[in-house]
């Protein structure tokens, strides 16, 4: 006789753990006792290879920050010119940063966020936010992530916040939850309604401008997800000190040795895949 497997608070919110691919080699997942004001879904390191991490990750790092086309007429480009034309006329026409490790860090964590979302949840991203950044140095005001259920808009959004912090801190945890308090909405529809009207979908447009109206009224649910990238003790700083009053929040912790190791080797490799 089969036993029914209890479904965690934090899996009701964001999906259950991946059971195989990339993120169940990387992530060991624990979930752990929710209470009604701490739901928290701790990741660490199972063990994979830092080769195997890495190329993955530059290969996020290259998608979220520019198109198929734009890396088509950076690989034409590639083809015309010599090895050391190519180099300089890509000075300054990098899809992401290079310069700032602020900014990498940042944009990691909304980029990791946004792929393991996608594979537990089911939503989609509608629209690479990241590609429309006027100064890739910079980090982008707005949502650091939305995601949407593309069958049928009004029915669910989640919005994510996503922080980087060498050293963890209760502060970094607060401002996460500040962020993500449920009187607050997400403020970057009209951005993905206009995107989605260039890119052609004026239908999908026309489902944003709805849900806008729609959030306001109450009629559609969001969840909330912070995403913590921090040291290996990060999830003790999320167990002692995570209280809030949304329900519908969850905190999902990442700590590692080293954490901005990872950050500079992955962007240095998607450096080097579009450079070379």
């Amino acid at each position: 006789m089969s036993v029914n497997k209890q479904v965690s608070a934090q899996s009701k919110l964001i999906g259950e753990h991946p059971r195989s691919g990339l993120f169940f080699d990387w992530f060991k997942c624990e979930d752990t006792p929710a209470t009604a004001n701490k739901k928290h879904r701790k990741l660490t390191n199972r063990g994979i290879s830092n080769a195997t991490l890495v190329d993955h990750l530059s290969q996020w790092i290259i998608n979220h920050h520019a198109t198929e086309a734009r890396m088509a007429r950076i690989e034409r480009k590639k083809q015309l010119l010599d090895k050391h034309g190519f180099a300089k006329y890509m000075e300054g026409k990098v899809p992401f940063p290079v310069k700032s490790a602020t900014t990498q860090k940042g944009n990691l964590g909304e980029i990791i966020l946004a792929e393991y979302l996608t594979e537990t949840s089911g939503l989609e991203i509608l629209v690479y936010k990241l590609r429309y950044n006027p100064n890739v140095e910079q980090s982008m005001k707005g949502d650091d992530l939305l995601l949407f259920e593309k069958q049928n808009i009004q029915n669910r959004v989640i919005m994510g916040e996503a922080k980087f912090r060498a050293t963890k801190s209760k502060k970094a945890l607060d401002d996460i939850v500040e962020s993500l308090s449920s009187k607050n909405l997400p403020i970057s529809l009209t951005f993905v309604s206009d995107r989605l009207d260039e890119m052609g979908d004026g239908s999908l447009a026309n489902e944003i401008d709805d849900l806008i109206t729609n959030l306001h009224a109450k009629k559609t649910p969001v969840t909330y997800v912070g995403f913590y990238h921090s040291e290996a003790s990060t999830y003790k700083t999320i167990e002692k000190n995570l209280n809030s009053n949304n329900n519908d929040l969850i905190i999902v912790s990442y700590g590692e040795d080293n954490p901005a190791e990872l950050v500079q080797n992955c962007f240095d490799e998607a450096l080097k895949m579009v450079i070379k």
